[in-house]
């Protein structure tokens, strides 16, 4: 792509400014800014040139000016102006747009009293603009971060990296945070929600990009907008008494609709219980059953099919409605699928992505879900041919950053798909191919194709059989490389696709030891990064199931019998303690019992565990207490029989003690 950094106004465009800085006539100045505006929509180039010269300041100085005489002609060319200089993506731009306080002087010009619904809908959407920019777009409204979750989990709320810390300078000059230091703004945007079409587009798109966390999300369901929109959508649904969309107009303001109501509830389980016992006054319908309608026909326009499924997506992820539910097996699914798989036109390739990223969102967790996903061979087919040819499916024109996406977003929902049932892991991994593409996506420059590769490992060595037979030296390698990167979520998806390779039956095992996955594993934790702690005990944990007396013994040296009484006995997280207390077990196997357990005094220990079994604990941890109490007892009394608990199923892949239900991946954070 070119810069345009240093480049400055032509002749031409240095007139157009002198016309907008001189004293000239009202007419005059006007027609400057429409050559302004003409210029910069859709220029790049002209934006930053005239950026270096001061053009901002010139329109702020302007707006005010014409703020105070109501000048609604000129006005309105001004704010078509800052529109279009407020869709740049570049930050210093779109930082100096916000420093000036341009959002202030627009929200002022919203409480003015004018009798002109034209400028109220230019000043909604010029503020609009600042908020759909790629710089300050909605964390909430973009795919979401990839994590492999298992199915008995409780939802957790997945955190973001605010966009203040990736873009703004000064935290102060945060879009939503302007917005809501203004107390009247909610009261502002619900006065003029009836106006017209055109402002209702606008501020409900607003409202959707202000639903950056469950905070802002309440203050606005609190201003009782939910009631309001959802009158409009079932306005512009309902037509004669049945469904008939009947104007494109009226399909983006139904779009924009149902993308409120996925915002509003994404993530916010309160909100999520709202929206499925709302019913409408006007049909006496819930929401659920109008949105459900949107989905009944085949021919719906697919925007509108997109958000209507991603509505029941959220709700299901909220778990107000369960993933049996008809409207997520039966209707959101099966929709999902069918628009990331319908042959439709080279510019859908956003809905594509967005599709399956969706299903992604769905499916992780939901494993109950992959074999209806599955049920034809359409899915998979697509998805192939999305990471291995993307090409031959769109023309030459895509951008190499949309197909790097496409690429990585069809191997991350391959890698949930392969997450779970054995037989579907099979149909994945058996695909020609498929494993050397995953290997040259890994060494691909891309990050998003990196980190889809990792999570393609991470759901295939849950089982034994790929551990056995597709983990090859290779992959070994890609490990051991990824455990070691300066990325954060690089080196955590890989602990986890670790933490299954180093058990007893994977033939990666002994050349991740040699690698020095030891060290590393001991490392990770005093990492700050809690869950990369948790993945480091828990991959120590599988890596001495069965293992010889030596790498036991290392074990033991690395973490040192100071530091595994100072755990046992100060330790709150009981994820960590969990598996510490596994690990112990795993130790003190029969076989070694007699050279390890003088180690730790077994009287200084089972003092320390019985202190332990007095505390507060939580049932998993009581139970893995009282296992080692009686397994360091039993060895004691050696006429004493072993307790049957204290044996290890080896055969067992989902869980190294049949008493524990856990699972060595999935309850593994590997975002």
């Amino acid at each position: 792509m070119p810069s345009y950094d240093d480049d400055l106004p032509t002749q031409q465009e240095e007139y157009i400014l002198k016309q907008l800085v001189d004293n000239v006539e009202q007419h005059e100045r006007i027609q400057a800014l429409i050559e302004l505006k003409n210029l910069i929509i859709g220029s790049k180039r002209c934006k930053i040139a005239f950026y270096h010269v001061g053009i901002l300041e010139i329109l702020y100085n302007l707006l005010k000016e014409y703020s105070s005489t109501i000048n609604i002609n000129i006005l309105i060319e001004i704010l078509d102006c800052i529109s279009s200089f407020a869709k740049s993506n570049n930050k210093n731009l779109l930082n100096h747009l916000i420093e000036l306080g341009f959002i202030e002087q627009i929200l002022i010009l919203l409480t003015i009293q004018i009798d002109s619904n034209h400028f109220y809908e230019s000043c909604l959407r010029c503020l609009r603009s600042f908020f759909l920019s790629k710089i300050f777009s909605n964390p909430y409204l973009t795919p979401i971060p990839f994590r492999l979750l298992y199915d008995e989990n409780k939802h957790e709320t997945i955190t973001f990296i605010s966009q203040r810390e990736n873009f703004l300078l000064n935290d102060n000059y945060f879009p939503v945070d302007i917005l809501f230091e203004n107390s009247q703004t909610l009261n502002i945007f619900h006065r003029l929600l009836s106006i017209s079409k055109s402002t209702q587009i606008s501020i409900i798109e607003i409202l959707c990009c202000l639903c950056i966390n469950n905070e802002r999300q309440n203050q606005i369901v609190e201003k009782d907008f939910i009631e309001p929109i959802m009158h409009l959508l079932v306005e512009n649904i309902f037509y004669n008494n049945k469904i008939n969309l009947v104007s494109l107009a009226n399909e983006y303001l139904i779009g924009v609709c149902l993308k409120f109501f996925c915002s509003i509830c994404y993530e916010n389980v309160a909100v999520a219980q709202r929206l499925q016992t709302t019913i409408s006054t006007k049909t006496n319908q819930t929401l659920c059953e109008i949105i459900s309608n949107l989905l009944n026909k085949i021919n719906r326009p697919v925007i509108i099919s997109y958000y209507a499924s991603k509505f029941f997506v959220n709700l299901c992820k909220t778990k107000v409605l369960s993933c049996d539910d008809s409207h997520i097996s039966h209707k959101s699914l099966t929709t999902l699928i069918h628009l990331c798989t319908k042959s439709i036109i080279n510019k859908c390739i956003y809905l594509y992505i967005a599709c399956l990223d969706t299903l992604i969102y769905l499916l992780n967790g939901n494993s109950t879900l992959h074999h209806l996903a599955m049920y034809t061979e359409q899915l998979l087919s697509k998805l192939f041919s999305y990471l291995f040819t993307p090409n031959k499916i769109f023309d030459e024109n895509i951008d190499e950053t949309i197909l790097i996406k496409i690429r990585s977003s069809a191997l991350t929902l391959l890698a949930v798909l392969a997450s779970h049932h054995e037989d579907i892991k099979k149909r994945i991994a058996d695909q020609e191919n498929l494993i050397l593409t995953a290997i040259e996506c890994y060494h691909s420059p891309h990050l998003s194709l990196q980190l889809a590769s990792l999570c393609l490992f991470h759901g295939l060595s849950r089982s034994v059989h790929q551990l056995r037979t597709t983990f090859n030296d290779t992959i070994c390698d890609i490990l051991l490389d990824a455990i070691k990167s300066s990325d954060l979520h690089l080196v955590k998806i890989a602990s986890s696709v670790i933490s299954n390779s180093v058990l007893e039956f994977s033939t990666c095992r002994t050349r991740l030891l040699s690698g020095g996955i030891l060290n590393i594993l001991l490392s990770f934790l005093t990492h700050p990064d809690h869950e990369l702690s948790i993945n480091g005990i828990w991959a120590l944990r599988n890596l001495s199931y069965l293992s010889t007396l030596k790498i036991k013994q290392d074990i033991i040296n690395g973490l040192t019998i100071d530091r595994i009484y100072s755990l046992l006995e100060q330790c709150t997280d009981e994820r960590f303690l969990i598996c510490l207390l596994s690990l112990l077990r795993n130790i003190f196997n029969e076989r070694d019992t007699e050279a390890l357990l003088p180690m730790f005094n077994s009287a200084k220990l089972l003092t320390t565990l019985q202190s332990m079994s007095e505390k507060n604990y939580s049932e998993e941890i009581y139970r893995e207490i009282n296992l080692l109490i009686d397994h360091i007892n039993s060895i004691n009394n050696s006429s004493q029989q072993r307790s049957t608990s204290d044996s290890v199923n080896p055969s067992c892949r989902t869980s190294l003690f049949p008493e524990y239900a856990c699972d060595e991946m999935d309850q593994l954070d590997c975002s």
